[in-house]
């Protein structure tokens, strides 16, 4: 067989393989795994209490609440200020909120829900459940060219 050939016949077999063969990212398909423990998913547990403040504003009023939240007792501390502009210091646990006051249930655990969210996105998005997938680069519905896909659910 002259070299020439073999050398085709090589290139090609090798090509087949690499057609055949699934991408790398179908290999771990875990994403949003992977994501959560670049960002502390494996040290969560250590953590005792976490204190952060949410700046923003909420239908044009600027809002600020602050927070401190101890994830292994499930303790939170709030300290901001009510629907009428007076401040406000309350401290529960999200594990009896059915006997929290009113206030707590409707306007406060709901909050912290949402800030918390914020917060550690990537962790909540993750405990949560939420599908993420890598489609890799795909051909454009509309036009030439190709792109990079995002998650769909």
């Amino acid at each position: 067989m002259p070299e020439s050939v073999r050398l085709a016949t090589i290139l090609c077999s090798c090509l087949g393989m690499l057609a055949v063969a699934p991408p790398a990212r179908a290999q771990n398909p875990n994403i949003g795994e992977q994501l959560a423990k670049s960002v502390g998913l494996d040290g969560f547990g250590q953590i005792d209490a976490i204190r952060f403040t949410f700046n923003g504003q909420v239908l044009g009023h600027s809002v600020s609440r602050s927070w401190v939240w101890s994830p292994k007792t499930g303790q939170i501390s709030y300290s901001g200020k009510d629907k009428d502009g007076k401040p406000v210091k309350v401290t529960y646990v999200e594990s009896q909120l059915d006997t929290a006051p009113a206030m707590v249930k409707d306007s406060i655990e709901p909050a912290f829900a949402n800030d918390k969210y914020n917060l550690i996105f990537p962790l909540q998005a993750y405990w949560d459940g939420a599908a993420f997938d890598d489609k890799g680069t795909q051909k454009l519905p509309i036009g030439d060219g190709s792109a990079c896909r995002p998650a769909s659910a």
